[in-house]
């Protein structure tokens, strides 16, 4: 049943992505939290195949240059998914994407996008907690980041993290 469920994540570049893993995996320890591949999600938790969304991410992707976009602030939140993120702001392309993907897939809202790339899950408010994100607003806020890829990814709050494969990517122009 889990491998039902796909989301379409948004992805940085190689470098920043390992960039953000790395942040991902020193969280983890510091926290016993998961360890999971850093991503921005455009749609989430869709009970479709990955073969019924490969032409619609196509459609997605098509026409759109990959572009930058800067971490506006590390922020916390009481959600599992969204406990410790990088978040950004909802710059043109983001926008642009994020109504492609409203329209093509029939799911979501632009009202309700808020872009981010989770660095931890599951993590508890505490003075650690608050220690790491001043570490990482210091480090993080302002870096531009560049999106460069689309994918259909094998994961939804079902499928176990350690489950969780890209499946499909679609490249932004360059």
């Amino acid at each position: 049943m889990s491998g039902d469920y796909h989301s379409i994540w948004l992805m940085p570049i190689a470098e920043q992505e390992q960039k953000f893993a790395s942040i991902v995996r020193d969280l983890a320890k510091r926290f016993n939290s998961p360890v999971f591949q850093p991503h921005l999600t455009l749609v989430e938790d869709m009970p479709r195949s990955c073969e019924d969304l490969q032409p619609l991410v196509e459609q997605l992707a098509d026409g759109v240059a990959s572009f930058q976009a800067s971490v506006g602030s590390v922020e916390e939140s009481e959600l599992y998914y969204r406990s410790f993120y990088a978040r950004f702001p909802v710059v043109p392309q983001l926008k642009l994407l994020k109504e492609r993907a409203v329209d093509l897939f029939k799911v979501g809202s632009l009202e309700t996008f808020m872009p981010h790339i989770s660095l931890a899950y599951g993590v508890t408010q505490s003075d650690e907690k608050t220690r790491q994100i001043a570490a990482l607003q210091s480090k993080l806020q302002g870096l531009n980041v560049t999106f460069n890829r689309v994918c259909i990814v094998s994961s939804s709050q079902q499928t176990p993290i350690e489950q969780w494969k890209i499946r499909h990517e679609a490249t932004l122009a360059s």
